[in-house]
């Protein structure tokens, strides 16, 4: 296969073209001449195509040099042409030169001597365009594969161009939606924008710096935006090119992994939870049982009928309390285990519902509890009547008098507080965080019945939902437990949450 390069000749005048083929064949050994006298030749060679470089003369027997260089670029836009004219043609040459010629030489014995020169420096720089243009497709192809959009900009941070890829990252459908908008203004964070825009007036460089994006829809994605000036010796800095990825999927990736290292490590502190239960809390009624076991077993026989009952009603007692702490460690493992997927729950309803269960309660002890308008939010509504019905519950036990109960709920931008307050026997501040945990009782089973889980069991259902709870207290003066739960489910930050619309 020959790969030699090519060069097409065109002159009508033989003696001319003889002479230009004769000084090329010599200095150019490593290129093919050929040579096309009259438009035939030409018509024929032309649509060939292929060649390096085309040489043509201004004056020819049927037509001029300008429809040849017409022709070749209708056939060829890479192929380079030569005016190689006889003098007097400088006008017909600059006209040329706006058209695309590549270069213009003079015919006469300097011309002839520097024809071969003129040649190989234009076949060379039109190889190192192509080089460019192949070099900047494969960019191109290279940046749309990896989602990186390139941007000029000015100091100022006006785009002055955007490529198709930077144009998607920002939510757009065409560049030119982009071009004449400031860079820093995509930016949803105002201090990053102040940051950039300050960088860019001083001439300094943007290195990978992470910034959220608000795109046209609303919705908001994450890039990593990079910029860096382009100075001139006598300028200075004269404007900015810059590129910015889409990291959007990275972010999620880690934010995903934060939550489930957050999620493991709750587990780890419930697993201690669980290892401690079993080992103190089980313990006891387990120890009371045997011990009374064996004393029925050893004096069975010989002991009287009022001590045997009082063993056995030991016995039964501690039987039932090892059960209810049984249940109460299944009902806290079922937070999670039973859970179902979250949808609009109305929280009038939910408080409703908690009332009802909790109606003899309230009979009991004669409380009064009201609550004002409370909103519609997503969550568990199981989930959330159980929460209700604890913590009020708790407020009509842990009493003195008549128990007043009164919740109320404070909606923010992201998420709402609900209240539960009571003017019960308050709890001292050094218990504050203490009853949260599983089997932490601050009186006797005689003065208040229970396990003392019923918090725990709040607390994992709060956080489950996304939120947090905390109680404010003083002895004597009363309790108001808090906790807050996200208006939606993205804000919720736990990766258990269902997804929106499930």
């Amino acid at each position: 296969m020959n790969n030699r390069l090519r060069v097409l000749l065109v002159d009508s005048d033989p003696n001319d073209r003889a002479l230009a083929a004769l000084v090329l064949r010599r200095e150019l050994s490593e290129f093919d001449i050929e040579e096309a006298g009259d438009a035939l030749v030409l018509s024929a060679r032309l649509p060939r195509g292929g060649y390096a470089v085309v040489v043509t003369e201004y004056r020819l027997a049927w037509g001029d040099g300008l429809q040849v260089l017409e022709s070749v670029k209708s056939l060829d836009p890479d192929c380079p042409v030569v005016l190689f004219a006889s003098a007097g043609n400088e006008a017909v040459a600059a006209e040329g030169l706006r058209r695309g010629l590549a270069a213009y030489l003079v015919k006469g014995s300097a011309g002839y001597l520097e024809l071969p020169a003129a040649v190989r420096r234009v076949v060379e720089r039109s190889a190192e365009l192509r080089a460019s243009r192949e070099a900047s497709a494969s960019y191109q192809r290279l940046t749309e594969e990896l989602a990186l959009g390139t941007f000029t900009a000015g100091t100022d941070g006006r785009l002055s161009r955007a490529s198709p890829a930077m144009a998607r990252i920002l939510g757009f459908e065409k560049p030119d939606l982009v071009v004449g908008q400031n860079l820093a203004d995509f930016l949803s964070d105002e201090t990053l924008q102040a940051q950039v825009l300050a960088s860019m007036a001083r001439g300094r460089e943007v290195r990978d710096l992470e910034a959220g994006v608000r795109r046209p829809g609303g919705d908001l994605a994450w890039v990593s935006l990079t910029a860096w000036p382009v100075v001139d010796a006598a300028a200075g800095v004269i404007r900015y090119e810059g590129a910015v990825q889409d990291i959007s999927g990275r972010r999620q990736a880690e934010r995903e992994l934060s939550e489930r290292a957050t999620v493991l490590g709750r587990s780890n502190e419930e697993l201690q939870q669980f290892a401690y239960v079993i080992s103190h809390d089980l313990q006891e009624p387990l120890q009371l049982i045997s011990r009374y076991g064996r004393l029925l077993a050893n004096h069975g026989a010989t002991a009287a009928d009022e001590d045997a009952s009082r063993y056995l009603a030991h016995l039964l007692q501690c039987t039932d309390h090892m059960q209810a702490m049984i249940n109460d460690v299944l009902a806290y493992a079922r937070v999670d285990t039973q859970a179902k997927p979250f949808a609009p729950v109305d929280f009038v309803e939910v408080v409703t519902k908690a009332m009802a269960n909790l109606k003899a309660a309230v009979d009991e002890s004669g409380g009064q509890v009201g609550w004002e308008r409370l909103p519609v939010l997503p969550a568990d509504e199981a989930q959330m009547v159980q929460l209700f019905q604890n913590l009020i519950g708790n407020a009509l036990k842990f009493r003195r008098g008549r128990p007043q109960v009164r919740i109320f709920a404070v909606e923010e931008a992201k998420r709402c507080t609900f209240a539960v307050a009571d003017n019960g026997i308050g709890i001292p501040q050094e218990h504050i965080e203490r009853i949260f945990g599983m089997f932490q009782r601050l009186h006797t089973a005689a003065e208040y019945p229970g396990t003392g889980i019923g918090l725990a069991i709040c607390k994992r259902i709060v956080e489950r939902h996304g939120g947090r709870i905390w109680a404010v207290s003083e002895p004597g003066q009363g309790s108001t437990f808090c906790f807050t739960i996200p208006r939606n489910l993205a804000q919720a930050g736990w990766i258990g949450a269902p997804e929106p619309g499930v």
